[in-house]
């Protein structure tokens, strides 16, 4: 049982860096000023957050990024490169330019690279199932890495109040209890989604397990930048709950999207795995 906990312990923080290390944003930067709002619907609202999604075939950036966890602090630097729907790429470097992980998710896969003691590791996306039920695929992960939300949908049951001048949908009575009645629970994670009256683009996650409140993430976005017609944000604050307690702050520079770029993996025939 140690042995799971570990593995999946070990799991979530490759997955919490490859959350961290990504960035957005390119061209003229959005300032957000309060303005009156109207009345929508939830369902209007989603449907203009959907018609304001960013989209890409290609995207990379550079990063920079300050993580707090357990009383400790560092900064660090990194790339981010994206295929969409095929493959998530860092690669982070400690302060003096030198490569220290590279990690590279896939439909099926994650892989990672240790640098500093020459191990790597192979495994199936599934084994986030025990984390949460939600990151299983790829391209889940990379809509939550750049501001849009792949399962939200007109006809979810949200209700619409407005908080510090902005939107926010937030779930309903209803599907609350349909959620509690369900024998599978456990599965269902809980949002509200807070969004920009202007723009029509997400600014605040928190999202958290049905059965177990203390499991949670909090990410906001802000710093939007207009790339290809769409807004982006280009600063991510992430706070987690749960296995793993942690603070991030993520800002973004040398934005490009659709150029051909390369994802190089390569295993050092020298270095070990992690769980065989």
């Amino acid at each position: 049982m140690r042995n799971c906990m570990n593995r999946i312990r070990i799991i979530l923080i490759f997955f919490v860096l490859t959350l961290l290390f990504v960035g957005t944003g390119c061209s003229s930067k959005k300032k957000m000023t309060k303005a009156t709002l109207r009345e929508f619907t939830a369902s209007h609202l989603i449907k203009e957050v959907q018609e304001n999604e960013f989209d890409f075939d290609s995207f990379q950036a550079k990063i920079n990024l300050k993580v707090e966890t357990n009383n400790k602090s560092f900064s660090t630097k990194g790339q981010l490169r994206m295929q969409k729907d095929s493959i998530i790429w860092t690669s982070i470097s400690a302060p003096l330019g030198v490569e220290v992980l590279r990690m590279m998710v896939t439909p099926d896969s994650v892989f990672m690279l240790n640098r500093n003691d020459k191990t790597y590791l192979c495994e199936t996306i599934s084994a986030f199932n025990d984390i949460s039920p939600m990151i299983t695929t790829i391209d889940f992960i990379q809509a939550v890495l750049i501001g849009n939300d792949i399962n939200l949908r007109e006809s979810d049951n949200y209700k619409v109040s407005i908080d510090n001048g902005q939107y926010n949908l937030l779930i309903s009575n209803e599907l609350k209890k349909s959620i509690k009645q369900s024998e599978e629970d456990w599965k269902v994670m809980l949002k509200d989604i807070w969004i920009d009256p202007q723009l029509f683009k997400i600014t605040k996650y928190y999202i958290k397990e049905y059965s177990d409140s203390k499991r949670k993430i909090e990410l906001q976005y802000s710093d939007f930048e207009e790339v290809n017609g769409k807004y982006i944000p280009t600063k991510i604050l992430i706070d987690i709950h749960g296995d793993l307690n942690l603070k991030a702050d993520i800002t973004y520079s040398n934005i490009t999207v659709g150029d051909n770029i390369e994802f190089n993996f390569n295993v050092p025939k020298k270095y070990d795995r992690i769980f065989k």
